[in-house]
């Protein structure tokens, strides 16, 4: 295994135990690498695969992120009014939280 290769699977194995900062090095390591020409023609497809698999993991990563991101607006925007009821059974509106800022 050529050392680009192996800088490639260890980056994979980062993303997939989310030591994102992990895989970041490796990469970046792998991009130095290539810059320098030190990665030869024959590796260069197995390399092309790792990086194919590491896009893949990055895109379904994000996909998650966006998913989780969403259902929690979702959380905070239903948990801001709470329907309760007073004794006589009539619906009281009570506000929990105000309106989260925006940033942007």
């Amino acid at each position: 295994m050529t050392k680009a290769l192996g800088l490639l699977q260890q980056a994979r194995e980062h993303m997939l135990a989310m030591k994102t900062d992990k895989a970041t090095e490796h990469l970046e390591k792998f991009e130095s690498l290539v810059a320098a020409g030190e990665v030869s023609k024959e590796a260069a497809s197995e390399c092309a695969e790792v990086l194919r698999s590491i896009r893949m993991l990055a895109e379904a990563m994000r996909d998650g992120l966006s998913a989780a991101q969403r259902q929690l607006d979702e959380i905070t925007a239903l948990s801001r009014n709470l329907d309760t009821y007073d004794r006589q059974g009539q619906k009281v509106d009570c506000q929990v939280g105000k309106g989260r800022d925006q940033r942007f």
